[in-house]
C-alpha cells in the first residue's frame, strides 16, 4: 500500500492532494472541485435566501381599510384599517385624507364633508349619540383585529352629519405606513393589493389626532 502524499512546510506537515502524474487530469480535478465548491455555496446562499422569505410570509401583515356604513346593529359608521395578514402590523404612521385633501381629526372631517358645525354645542345637537375615536400611528394590529379610528352612531333625531358622511364614504383615503416584526416596511393606502416598499417609516406629513378638533 501506497502512503498518502505529503508536504513538508518550515512548521508543520500536511497532506498533499494526490496527483495522477497526467498534467491534464490534474488541472481536471481541481477545477472540477472549485466547481463543486462553487455550487455548494450558490445552494446554501439560495436556500438561506428561500428560508428567509419563509419566515417573512409566515410573520406578514396585510393592513386594509374599513369603511362601512354598518358596522354593527346600530348601523354605526366607522372609518379604520384592518389587518388582513398573517402576522402583526405595526403602524408606523396615519394619514386620512377627504376628496383628496388631508384632514387633522375626525370632527375635521365631519365639517369637511357633511356641515358639522364648530362649536360644542352644535357637535352636541347634531351628533347627540356622540362619536368614538380610536388611535392608529405607534399602534400594532394583530392578525384579523380591525381598529376604526372614527365611528359615528346614527341617531334618529338627527340623521343628517351621519347619513352624509355614509354617502361620501368613497372619497375618504388613507395614506399608512407599517412594518411586520422583522421591520420589513411598506408604504399603503389600504386599498390595492402593491404596498410600496420603503426602508423606514417617516413621521407623517399631515398627522391624523384622533382627539383633535
Amino acid at each position: 500500500m501506497s502512503e498518502a502524499p505529503v508536504e513538508v512546510g518550515t512548521e508543520d506537515v500536511r497532506a498533499a492532494p494526490r496527483r495522477t502524474g497526467v498534467k491534464h487530469f490534474d488541472v481536471i480535478g481541481s477545477l472540477t472541485a472549485i466547481f463543486i465548491s462553487a455550487v455548494s455555496l450558490y445552494v446554501a446562499i439560495e436556500h438561506g435566501k428561500t428560508e428567509r422569505d419563509l419566515v417573512a410570509a409566515n410573520v406578514w401583515p396585510f393592513p386594509r381599510e374599513i369603511l362601512s356604513n354598518g358596522y354593527d346593529n346600530k348601523g354605526t359608521i366607522a372609518i379604520g384599517v384592518s389587518n388582513g395578514g398573517v402576522g402583526p402590523a405595526k403602524i408606523r404612521s396615519f394619514e386620512l385624507s377627504y376628496d383628496g385633501h388631508p384632514v387633522a381629526s375626525g370632527l375635521d372631517l365631519l365639517r369637511r364633508c357633511c356641515g358639522l358645525g364648530s362649536t360644542p354645542a352644535a357637535v352636541k345637537s347634531q351628533l347627540p349619540n356622540g362619536i368614538r375615536y380610536s388611535i392608529a400611528d405607534e399602534t400594532v394590529l394583530r392578525p384579523a383585529e380591525y381598529n376604526p379610528v372614527l365611528r359615528v352612531e346614527r341617531s334618529a333625531t338627527a340623521p343628517d352629519v351621519p347619513d352624509r358622511l355614509g354617502v361620501v364614504l368613497a372619497k375618504v383615503s388613507f395614506r399608512v405606513c407599517y412594518c411586520s416584526v422583522l421591520d420589513q416596511c411598506w408604504l399603503s393606502n389600504l386599498k390595492n393589493t402593491r404596498p410600496e416598499p420603503v426602508r423606514e417609516c417617516r413621521a407623517p406629513e399631515h398627522p391624523y389626532d384622533p382627539n383633535g378638533r
